[in-house]
């Protein structure tokens, strides 16, 4: 049975449908994310392949400001990092990190005990984050070192792993799908975002709405992918790159209040590197898969 939230979203054709995030304050919604990033670098010498795969298990829970927006706590209870470059395989879990060594899984462990808490607009844009600031002074106050580019050092883990890697990422895959004004079923949006990892991709994504049942809205999209042509480290590095690619994606998400159930985005990327003055074929597959798994 649908809720009375819900009953605006039956899914009838030629009805007007206002997707926003609409959560109750005080609900609460854990999500388990896995990103998987595949690249194949193509030398003269030999195959390179990197793999990095990295599993959270994430709870929000809501409330709101004064100025209607959203205010998403976010609570980390699980975060596990996967790398495989060549025939070396590392990896990094915050669960390990009261007795670790490793300053990865320190920096995870951080995370978990962190308060974290990300003003979203309805329209799923992500205002700022506080915490942030607070969680990188105290991995920066233990640090035993007073050497000021190990401090730089640490920083940039921090912001790439963290920062914009992971918190800023996780968000953005929930919640940067929603269009300005209302749609009907078959109606499609543009949003344009740019993907912070190994990689900085620009993409230029178009989401539609195919149905509505039981309250559940059914999204895909397909996305145009390209880089942005700034150098950037990769593998100890610095690269330009010449990528372009494309992705798609399928979503379901509470149509009375914006929160996702599941998605899946797949992306294909081709081009090449420049790399200590060399032009160098690259093949890119990056795999999202997000679960609302109602432990929360």
């Amino acid at each position: 049975m649908l809720s009375d939230s819900d009953k605006q979203f039956a899914g009838q054709e030629g009805t007007t449908y206002d997707l926003r995030l609409k959560p109750k304050a005080g609900s609460t919604y854990y999500y388990t994310i896995t990103n998987t990033t595949d690249i194949q670098i193509e030398t003269e010498e030999k195959d390179i392949e990197n793999l990095n795969k990295s599993t959270v298990g994430l709870l929000y829970a809501i409330n709101k400001d004064s100025t209607g927006n959203y205010l998403f706590k976010m609570t980390y209870d699980k975060v596990h990092l996967y790398t495989k470059n060549g025939d070396v395989e590392t990896e990094a879990d915050g669960a390990n990190a009261k007795f670790a060594m490793n300053p990865v899984e320190k920096m995870l462990g951080a995370l978990q005990d962190a308060s974290l808490v990300a003003t979203i607009t309805p329209t799923g844009e992500v205002k700022q984050i506080s915490g942030y600031k607070e969680l990188s002074d105290r991995l920066l106050s233990n640090l035993n070192s007073n050497d000021p580019n190990a401090r730089q050092i640490l920083q940039k883990q921090l912001d790439k792993i963290i920062g914009e890697g992971m918190v800023r990422n996780n968000l953005d895959q929930l919640f940067k799908m929603f269009p300005d004004s209302a749609v009907h079923l078959g109606d499609k949006w543009k949003i344009n975002s740019r993907q912070s990892g190994d990689l900085n991709l620009n993409t230029y994504t178009f989401y539609r709405l195919n149905e509505i049942t039981d309250g559940v809205a059914h999204i895909s999209s397909e996305s145009d992918i390209q880089s942005n042509n700034v150098p950037m480290a990769l593998m100890g590095s610095s690269i330009t790159t010449n990528l372009n690619g494309d992705q798609k994606g399928e979503y379901k998400l509470e149509a009375g209040t914006g929160m996702l159930l599941n998605g899946n985005i797949t992306s294909d990327i081709k081009g090449t590197i420049q790399m200590r003055g060399r032009e160098i074929p690259i093949k890119i597959k990056i795999n999202v898969q997000i679960k609302n798994t109602n432990k929360g």
